[in-house]
């Protein structure tokens, strides 16, 4: 058995835990990923592509929400107490994406170009699988499907991905958060063209501030592609607060620069607005 199915089967190991008792948390930052609440996000990020290739603009739309009530809901049973804890222990996502992409490689596929249009359409299914004061653990797949209307605009391929993160509440001091996480990505269609098959590591920090009024991330990532064995990391900063007129809305700001000769951009920059309710 290759490293890869290892990796791939203890991930999905994970989802053998018992479920445990979770806690509810009173944060509406959305910087928790394990707090699954109704939330709506808009965000476009712009980046400089490495050594003067191009740039590009991608505009998301985001909508999370928690999978009791909804199931009640849809089944009648809106009082049933067990379908609705439901949504403390699973979580869900739905992203779309429009992206500008200018393209300045006159020795590549593109050439110089500008193309625009619809990205890929990912769905996301989390699952708290243990909740302690201490630790959270949190198994997930994620889907990312070739909805884009260019094949530059996407992985021009069906993607899918287990996820596996912890939550480390307090580690680093009282309003803090560390949360590392791993996700193996591979092309879902099997062929040769467009095979994905790479790992993420995504090293997680939060401090909430201002009795969480505010709150920061530090966030390092790094990236290996198991096909052409390239190693690039990625590191990005955010700066948010809550808007006190509009209870649960906040904005952010994200900045990040790419590190090493084969980095996906050399910066960018991720500007955003978050509405959470209950």
């Amino acid at each position: 058995m290759n490293s890869n199915k290892l990796i791939l089967l203890l991930v999905l190991g994970v989802f053998t835990f018992a479920l445990g008792d979770a806690q509810e948390k009173k944060d509406n930052t959305g910087t928790n990923p394990a707090n699954f609440t109704y939330d709506t996000r808009f965000y476009s990020e712009m980046a400089s592509l490495p050594n003067s290739a191009g740039s590009y603009l991608t505009n998301f739309f985001e909508f999370r929400w928690p999978l009791g009530k909804d199931l009640a809901k849809a089944a009648g049973v809106e009082n049933d107490h067990m379908l609705n804890n439901l949504g403390k222990k699973f979580g869900t996502r739905m992203r779309f994406r429009y992206r500008d992409l200018n393209i300045n490689s006159p020795e590549g596929a593109f050439g110089n170009s500008n193309i625009s249009g619809i990205g890929d359409m990912d769905m996301r299914l989390l699952w708290m699988a243990y909740a302690s004061s201490n630790v959270i653990i949190v198994p997930g797949l994620e889907a990312t499907f070739n909805t884009s209307s260019h094949e530059a605009l996407g992985f021009d391929a069906n993607v899918l991905a287990p996820t596996l993160f912890f939550v480390f509440p307090g580690l680093l001091g009282k309003g803090s958060l560390f949360a590392p996480g791993y996700q193996y990505l591979f092309d879902m269609d099997g062929g040769d063209n467009n095979k994905i098959s790479r790992s993420q590591l995504d090293l997680y920090f939060v401090w909430l501030l201002g009795k969480g009024a505010n709150w920061l991330i530090v966030d390092p990532q790094i990236i290996v592609d198991h096909d052409t064995d390239m190693f690039p990391a990625l590191v990005e900063v955010e700066y948010g607060y809550m808007i006190k007129a509009l209870p649960g809305a906040s904005v952010y700001v994200r900045p990040g620069a790419g590190i090493g000769s084969d980095r996906p951009y050399d910066w960018n920059c991720e500007f955003g607005l978050k509405f959470i309710w209950r």
